[in-house]
């Protein structure tokens, strides 16, 4: 979603972001680290799941970024490495069964009393328009492009990896999808459409994709609000004060 650059300015200035930190961005989104690149004099490591993932930050031949393709519960960083890890909307690219794993790995590789900030959908769409884009990502999700989490269970999975102080923030910036993006969208869901044809093992999505289609073009598209989850990390022992 090149178009959503404003949402990740107002992400990373949600988290907060000093000049010498040490930063660590998980996730294919190669925009986000770009972002964050311009307000830090560090080498910003992003780590991507794919080489073609990993080409696409190295196009953007922006100097201080380093692109690390890994598995996201085994990155290959020492322990406590990084002051603060973003993650957009990267856990809607992973199953559930990996994200408490990538989650726990990320708490591993954060310094005592620093953060990981983590933007996922909201899924409770305010508008005909956001409801659009809530069909999208259903359909999205019936063809396993991306991975959908209930807050209760990303809630969940954070505690469970050892995360403090975890707070959780609605944002709705009603970003407008553009119209060549959503016809962009359309056209290679039929695409998927034609290839159900020749290959039954996929998904049927014809009648989805007609109920999109009708919705969008009354409606519009707009990006669902999103919720940030923001989680603190302590490596020391809590609960003993210790007085010398």
């Amino acid at each position: 979603m090149p178009y959503a650059i404003f949402d990740r300015d107002s992400f990373t200035a949600r988290t907060g972001l000093g000049p010498d930190m040490h930063v660590l961005n998980i996730g294919p989104d190669y925009i986000t680290p770009v972002q964050i690149a311009r307000n830090v004099e560090t080498t910003v490591i992003t780590a991507v799941s794919h080489p073609g993932y990993a080409r696409g930050v190295a196009a953007t031949s922006f100097g201080t970024l380093a692109p690390v393709v890994s598995e996201y519960a085994h990155l290959p960083f020492k322990m406590a490495s990084f002051d603060i890890i973003f993650s957009y909307h990267a856990l809607n690219n992973i199953p559930s069964q990996e994200v408490p794993g990538m989650l726990a790995e990320a708490a591993r590789l954060l310094k005592d009393n620093c953060r990981m900030a983590s933007l996922v959908w909201s899924l409770k769409p305010t508008n005909k328009a956001q409801s659009s884009h809530m069909m999208l990502l259903e359909i999205l999700t019936r063809l396993g492009i991306i991975h959908l989490h209930s807050f209760n269970d990303i809630s969940r999975w954070l505690e469970a990896a050892g995360f403090e102080e975890i707070t959780m923030e609605l944002v709705t910036d009603q970003i407008q999808v553009p119209d060549d993006w959503v016809h962009s969208h359309i056209k290679r869901l039929e695409q998927i459409t034609s290839e159900h044809a020749k290959n039954p093992e996929l998904p049927d999505i014809s009648e989805a994709l007609d109920s999109y289609r009708t919705h969008v073009k009354e409606f519009g598209e707009e990006l669902l609000p999103s919720i940030q989850f923001t989680g603190n990390r302590h490596t020391g022992i809590s609960g003993i004060d210790i007085v010398i």
